[in-house]
């Protein structure tokens, strides 16, 4: 019997890398629950990888696409 089933992993926004190559889970809210345990960022609706985004002096999160956010995902126009 073939069976159709959906499968989640994330894709950084930026770069385009995978929270994992290998490993797909299928369930959507547990995939997302991974992002702090893996340093990610989900900030408004995009997701950034360890390597795409840093604290600046002002401790506000600076992605490499050139945004600002707060801590709580909020863009700093």
């Amino acid at each position: 019997m073939l069976r159709k089933q959906e499968f989640y992993n994330i894709e950084c926004d930026h770069c385009g890398a995978m929270l994992d190559e290998e490993t797909w889970w299928d369930d959507r809210e547990a995939t997302e629950s991974l992002i702090d345990e893996c340093n990610w960022k989900k900030l408004g609706d995009r997701h950034y990888c360890e390597d795409c985004w840093y604290r600046d002096d002002d401790d506000n999160i600076v992605t490499k696409d050139g945004r600002r956010w707060t801590d709580d995902g909020e863009e700093i126009k």
